[in-house]
């Protein structure tokens, strides 16, 4: 019977097949299980030795408890195992190996996600039933039951797509960090801090609350925290999101399909070609825009509502100043060809008649026009709000510098980038990354330590606007001068970084034209 099983699968799916015949040994699944039955034994102990608390309140309190202690085990040990087993593929040379397979890229890595954390799955599920015999007997809604384990897997199919992208990309580009344990502790560090309490933050507070999981969680606190949390609404354009349970999951699901698919989009293509970027051109365009207006979404909504103080137009004005700015940040290291992709670009733009198109479009062309498109794509929505919601609905002169510095700097950002990856040098990524933070963090330190702020010396505005932080209140017409003076002298900085990365290209055309001789 499992050998018929084992068939089936690998009719299915062979490299799913290899996942299981690599890590179902009678050992692994023994420790596994034994893991798993311990861990809830373990617990079940700790509640039931709670005897001054009702018998509802000790199922309530170990219902609780796995409630949270499975998405965190599941995503984690997870996100582990992909990252590491990708690494560790390329430093044996198989990956490359599997590469060559004529099976669809979808398909293998499908089977890497689904057989890698095996072992995880196994011990998670069997943690299933008692979780849901505690939910059950301490009163857990079981429409809120069947939504959790729902969102825990699309959790964590999107999740684990990013650790696959993670790893192709840790994999294939060498960074700041050589070792493969190191890769994958890095991402599930970031994953158990990070990304599995934003899970949780976001399924409590908008997917979960129609469902009546704050009352049900409130039944033994005495203080009763989380009925303070039910006057909170969540809004995506004026829009409740977080009333209506068919709109709360539509919402969270439409969202996590749309990430999914735009991850996967860059999975197959990292898969078949690792020495591409990261995204097309065209993926860059719909993520920037998927993002931004997912992000718009929620400020319009804060801004505009009496009930929420958290975020004024001033707050929701730089949150997302700071969002757009980190988002290009990342668009432009995932966009910039290196040098042997602008020499293929080169070889085959000589024979090209639409230079314009292969600058929007050609993967392997400079990422400069790109980052104006998705700079463009952003500010669409981005000054609309500002001037109709945010920080330029009083000031729509001082709106329009942030909105000019910000994309005038990362610009400039992009130039060197591009640049820096058009050399002939190893580790374009770390030079890149190095760099780029000394520019950001290092001038504002050094100008705030030596007192050179616009409040104190107003002619330094035009310093802190050409850095990208034209951060004051503009009260003295001076400021809104120098400020002027700042975009000036980013324009010329503009002109004179493409001048020159124009001249590269041109001597590395010449380059590849001049015959060989010898």
């Amino acid at each position: 019977m499992t050998s018929t099983l084992m068939n089936r699968v690998g009719n299915w799916n062979p490299q799913l097949l290899r996942e299981f015949r690599g890590r179902l040994k009678p050992r692994s699944i023994a420790a596994t299980i034994v893991i798993s039955i311990v861990g809830q034994t373990l617990l079940g102990l700790v509640f039931s030795q709670q005897i001054s608390n009702p018998i509802i309140e000790r199922w309530a309190g170990l219902a609780e408890a796995m409630l949270w202690i499975l998405p965190y085990a599941l995503f984690t040990s997870g996100s582990y195992y992909l990252v590491s087993d990708l690494n560790q593929e390329e430093k044996r040379g198989t990956l490359n190996f599997i590469r060559l397979s004529p099976r669809p890229s979808r398909g293998i890595l499908l089977g890497k996600m689904l057989g890698v954390p095996i072992l995880p799955y196994i011990a998670i599920g069997l943690a299933i039933p008692l979780h849901i015999i505690a939910g059950l007997n301490s009163g857990m809604p079981v429409f809120f039951l069947i939504s959790y384990y729902v969102m825990l897997a699309a959790g964590c199919f999107a999740l684990f797509s990013l650790a696959i992208l993670y790893g192709l990309l840790s994999s294939s580009r060498t960074i700041a960090v050589g070792q493969q344990s190191v890769v994958a502790v890095a991402f599930a560090g970031l994953t158990l801090f990070f990304l599995s309490p934003l899970y949780f933050a976001w399924n409590m507070a908008v997917t979960w609350r129609p469902l009546g999981i704050s009352e049900w969680s409130a039944q033994g606190d005495t203080y009763q925290y989380a009925q303070r949390d039910q006057t909170v609404l969540i809004r995506w354009f004026g829009q409740a999101i977080n009333q209506s349970v068919w709109l709360s999951h539509g919402f969270t699901l439409v969202v996590l399909a749309i990430a999914t698919m735009l991850i996967w989009s860059m999975l197959v293509r990292l898969f078949r070609n690792p020495g591409t970027t990261v995204m097309s051109k065209w993926q860059s365009y719909a993520i920037v825009a998927f993002l931004e207006a997912l992000a718009i979404g929620f400020f319009v909504v804060s801004s505009r509502t009496t009930g929420i103080n958290t975020f004024t137009g001033m707050a929701g004005t730089w949150i997302l100043y700071a969002f757009n700015f980190g988002m290009i940040l990342v668009i432009m290291l995932a966009l910039c060809p290196q040098r042997a992709s602008l020499l293929d670009w080169l070889r085959f733009q000589q024979n090209s008649q639409g230079i314009l198109r292969d600058l929007v479009w050609a993967d392997k062309s400079p990422a400069i026009v790109a980052i104006a498109i998705n700079l463009l794509i952003i500010n669409a929505l981005y000054v609309p709000w500002m001037f109709l919601v945010g920080f330029g609905k009083d000031n729509p002169t001082v709106a329009a510098i942030i909105v000019l510095s910000m994309t005038g700097v990362l610009l400039i950002y992009t130039a060197v980038v591009q640049q820096i990856f058009a050399l002939k040098i190893r580790n374009p990524y770390t030079w890149t990354m190095g760099g780029l933070g000394l520019w950001m963090l290092v001038p504002p330190i050094m100008l705030a330590i030596l007192r050179i702020v616009p409040d104190q010396m107003p002619a330094s505005m035009m310093i802190w606007t050409f850095l990208g932080y034209p951060f004051s209140d503009f009260e003295m017409p001076m400021l809104i001068s120098s400020a002027l003076v700042g975009l000036v002298a980013q324009l010329c900085v503009i002109v004179l970084l493409v001048w020159q990365f124009q001249n590269h290209l041109r001597n590395l055309s010449h380059s590849q034209a001049r015959p060989v001789t010898g």
